[in-house]
């Protein structure tokens, strides 16, 4: 697989970070960890906004640092993109995405990324038609 920029969806991080298992005991954060080894395999860089960094510190209590550390750990390359007084997800949220995936798919769109990977891909079906959506098994 070649170079990608990615955008992560929070649920991503979050999963790992909390050792999260799915239905039926799937090991959610051993296939988010699996797609961090991906990542660096293959060279790809992962976009963050200060969105995300905001929703995994809500949700999980992991900080801006904790999460560039685990990337750090991984060896992956990231950017980071600054959200600040960005509108464009209500373009997105017109084709039936709702917030705040609206808002991830328009940073993914504008911070100009291959794909966004996220556990929730159900939730991503219209944004398909804009990026690809992948799941972290997938990339």
């Amino acid at each position: 697989m070649a170079q990608k920029k990615i955008y992560l969806d929070s649920n991503v991080f979050i999963s790992l970070m909390k050792k999260e298992i799915g239905f039926g005991q799937r090991g959610l954060f051993v296939e988010a960890e699996q797609f961090f080894v991906r990542v660096k395999k293959t060279g790809s860089v992962i976009v963050l906004s200060n969105f995300l960094l905001s929703e995994v510190e809500s949700v999980s209590f992991y900080s801006k640092s904790d999460v560039l550390n685990l990337l750090s750990g991984f060896g992956i390359d990231f950017e980071e993109y600054n959200a600040s007084g960005f509108v464009e997800h209500k373009k997105i949220s017109d084709l039936g995405i709702h917030y705040p995936d609206s808002f991830h798919v328009a940073l993914a769109i504008i911070s100009k990324c291959d794909c966004i990977v996220t556990f929730n891909l159900r939730d991503f079906l219209p944004a398909k038609k804009l990026i690809n959506v992948l799941s972290p098994e997938d990339f």
